[in-house]
C-alpha cells in the first residue's frame, strides 16, 4: 500500500470510530497521563498524544488508534523525505544513495505493518499488533544499522526522524500492554 494511501486509511478509520464508538469524557481526563508515565519519554508521549484533539476524549483502544495514525504518519513523511532526497540531492555518492533506498524500502514496510497493526487493533488483537509494531521498529533499526555499517562514521542523515519513529511506536506498545491486561481481566 503507499504511504499515501495508508495516512488516509488511517485517517477514515480513526473518524469512523469515533463515530461509532463515541466516548463518554468523565474518567477520561487523565488517561493520557496514566498511560504516558509508562513510557519512556511521558513529556514526548504527552505532547504527541494531546496534538490530536479527539484524545482528550478518547478511551484506551482510541488513543491506541491515534497513537498508531501518529506514528503511520511519522513514517509516511519519513519514507516521502527519503524519496525527496534521493531525487534532489545529485551530491550524495553511491554509498548513501543505496543506504537511503535501503532506508526507503524499509520504511515501506514499516508503513505497512503499521496499517496491520490498525486492523489488528480493530480486532482486539493485542498480541498481533505487538508483533506488527515491534517488526515495524525492527525494519526502522535496520535502516540505522546497515546506514552506519555502509558509511561509518557519519552522522546518519534520518538518525533523529527514527528516534522519533521509535519513541511514537512505543506509546502504541505501551497503549497495547494495557490493552491486553484490560482484556485479559475481564475475561
Amino acid at each position: 500500500m503507499k504511504p499515501v494511501t495508508s495516512f488516509f486509511l488511517f485517517s477514515a478509520t480513526l473518524s469512523l470510530t469515533f463515530f461509532f464508538h463515541p466516548s463518554v469524557a468523565k474518567g477520561r481526563t487523565n488517561l493520557i497521563q496514566e498511560v504516558c508515565t509508562k513510557t519512556h519519554n511521558k513529556v514526548n508521549c504527552v505532547a504527541s498524544l494531546e496534538s490530536n484533539p479527539d484524545s482528550k476524549q478518547a478511551n484506551l483502544q482510541q488513543l491506541g488508534i491515534i497513537a498508531l495514525n501518529l506514528a503511520s504518519t511519522k513514517a509516511t513523511n519519513t519514507s516521502l523525505y527519503i524519496k525527496t532526497t534521493l531525487l534532489s540531492n545529485k551530491t550524495l555518492g553511491p554509498v548513501n544513495e543505496q543506504a537511503l533506498e535501503d532506508c526507503s524500502d524499509q520504511y515501506l514496510d514499516a508503513i505497512q505493518q503499521l496499517d496491520d497493526s490498525l486492523a489488528a487493533l480493530l480486532a482486539n488483537a493485542t498480541n498481533d499488533v505487538r508483533a506488527w509494531v515491534r517488526a515495524a521498529v525492527a525494519d526502522v533499526e535496520s535502516c540505522e544499522n546497515g546506514f552506519k555499517k555502509q558509511v561509518p562514521g557519519q552522522q546518519m542523515l534520518l538518525s533523529s526522524r527514527n528516534a522519533v519513529f521509535r519513541q511514537l511506536c512505543n506509546n502504541v506498545l505501551v497503549i497495547n500492554k494495557l490493552l491486553s491486561q484490560t482484556s485479559a481481566g475481564s475475561n
